[in-house]
């Protein structure tokens, strides 16, 4: 048993502190069809943290039944905004990620199990957001956004092997069951682009800048490879709403 820890230890570093950690914070987001209203999902979180600094989260994606399909792991540590990630749905293989190291970036998917991985390294623009690094974003520049300042960033699209222009602004200050919340828009930065490509809506709580709602095409896909239209409303325990 030693010798094969020490072996995962030495093939898979940076996964070796999961074996002794414990999240210190558990919720979950509820996934609806945005046309229908349909439960489809439920992205389940745990997020780690070490001297009060997020380091990492574990996600597990479960259908409406309740069965596990797919997985996400996300390191915060290096970049808050630019995280080290990873995804697979396990019901054909579907994967994508990023490793980030520095200013470098190694992006790479897969849209099947059989398939072959397609990948690149470069260098993106600056600001850059990826994946959940969108929240960190929002937390960081909070004030900007309060405001009503409208700002740009390249978001990094592994499944494209690139980044494109978009752009956070506030629709309004208001309530969400009896929450403060602002309101954002989440758009591509594209003249051309923005004809055919929708806005995502999103409600964050004004007291803990955490996510309460999002709107738009999700990162998970349906039976047939396409991205999901949805609504997820988010849950949390008490603990994290008034910590």
């Amino acid at each position: 048993m030693i010798r094969k820890i020490l072996i995962f230890a030495i093939v898979f570093p940076s996964f070796l502190p999961l074996l002794a950690e414990k999240p210190k914070y558990q919720y979950f987001g509820k996934a609806y069809d945005l046309n229908t209203g349909k439960y489809i999902y439920s992205d389940n979180h745990k997020e780690y943290y070490n001297n009060g600094k997020h380091t990492h989260s574990e996600i597990q994606y479960k259908d409406a039944n309740g069965k596990v399909f797919g997985s996400k792991y996300i390191e915060f540590d290096q970049n808050s905004e630019v995280p080290t990630f990873k995804t697979v749905d396990d019901r054909d293989g579907y994967t994508e990620g990023a490793d980030v190291k520095g200013k470098s970036v190694r992006l790479y998917f897969k849209r099947k199990k059989e398939d072959p991985f397609s990948e690149k390294t470069y260098t993106p623009k600056s600001p850059a957001v990826m994946d959940g690094g969108f929240d960190y974003f929002v937390r960081n520049n909070w004030e900007p956004l309060s405001r009503g300042e409208r700002m740009s960033f390249h978001f990094i699209a592994p499944v494209q092997l690139d980044d494109y222009k978009f752009a956070v602004l506030k629709i309004k200050d208001g309530e969400w069951k009896g929450r403060q919340a602002l309101y954002l828009r989440l758009e591509i930065d594209n003249f051309l682009l923005k004809q055919v490509v929708k806005p995502f809506l999103l409600v964050y709580d004004v007291q803990t800048r955490r996510i309460l709602q999002f709107e738009g095409l999700s990162n998970i896909n349906d039976e047939n490879g396409k991205s999901l239209k949805v609504k997820i409303v988010y849950d949390y325990p008490k603990d994290v709403l008034e910590p």
